[in-house]
């Protein structure tokens, strides 16, 4: 909350006014009642005010604030004690949850209620201009600090949603970063198990049966060099690359070359390898379409 000081001189209220507010009290406190009486009853005209008044203790205590905060407009000193009642003010309709285009409204029906009055009561045109003008400068200062209590409740919630969303988002970085780290270990513990495996059949095409262990150790390397890419791909990735989804196509590629291979010596019958080849052939054309699209998309 601004000062009384800073807010006095952003809307240019001088010594000069609280004296001009003064001959206004003598005008318009006399109209009092009336005036309570009749901004109870525009309250009444709306359906959403006139709910916060369904007993007559309310609308007694409404008309008693009310003229209460007409005196306190017009005959208190503009001072930090005067700010602060204005804003237990703001605080009252934040609280009850009035919203506030209603005191904006409000405030509006005021300043053409004196206005109409002072037009009545002041003859002179020039001195009824000075105090028209000094009554804005009052009212636009009230409605400044009663409403500064909206702006703070609205502050204070963004303020509050926005660190829990932060927070959340802070956690979900860390999780993800955490399970990209454990993708990366499992992903250099296969690579280490093909690793393993690459050298039996290097081992059983040397020891037992050379053009079996040759193809066996064809398509142990073949995924060795996919390990290879997959792992390169999450480097990339948790340095702040981009992510392909062309990986997985290569995958199951070689799986089914692999399958081929393995086919091959185990002598499938002809439908098993044509489904085979045919698969590969549709991942093929998968591959290509999504090639062709990133090239486009870069």
């Amino acid at each position: 909350m601004h000062s009384i000081e800073s807010i006095l001189k952003r809307y240019d209220f001088t010594d000069q006014d609280e004296a001009l507010l003064r001959e206004m009290a003598d005008l318009l406190l006399p109209l009092q009642e009336r005036f309570a009486d009749d901004f109870y009853r525009y309250l009444q005209e709306d359906e959403y005010t006139s709910s916060y008044f369904r007993t007559d203790a309310a609308i007694t205590k409404r008309k008693e604030t009310i003229r209460w905060w007409l005196k306190e407009i017009l005959t208190s000193r503009y001072n930090s004690k005067f700010l602060l009642k204005l804003v237990r003010i703001g605080k009252m309709h934040v609280k009850i949850g009035l919203d506030g285009h209603y005191v904006n409204a409000a405030m509006g029906f005021i300043r053409r209620y004196f206005q109409d009055h002072l037009n009545q009561l002041v003859s002179d045109p020039d001195r009824r201009e000075i105090l028209i003008g000094t009554l804005d400068k009052a009212l636009d200062i009230s409605l400044d600090i009663m409403t500064s209590s909206y702006r703070e409740a609205e502050l204070k919630k963004v303020f509050i949603s926005q660190r829990v969303e932060l927070w959340i988002v802070k956690w979900a970085e860390k999780l993800m970063h955490g399970l990209n780290l454990v993708l990366m270990i499992g992903l250099v513990a296969l690579a280490i198990g093909v690793t393993l495996m690459l050298t039996s059949d290097i081992f059983y095409a040397l020891t037992v049966n050379l053009e079996r262990g040759v193809i066996k150790a064809l398509g142990s390397l073949l995924i060795l060099w996919m390990m290879i890419e997959l792992l390169h791909t999450q480097v990339h990735q948790l340095k702040g690359g981009k992510f392909h989804v062309r990986i997985f196509v290569d995958l199951a590629m070689v799986a089914f070359i692999r399958k081929i291979f393995v086919a091959t010596i185990d002598e499938k019958d002809a439908v098993s390898s044509a489904l085979l080849l045919g698969g590969l052939l549709v991942l093929g054309l998968i591959y290509f379409l999504i090639g062709r699209s990133e090239k486009d998309s870069a």
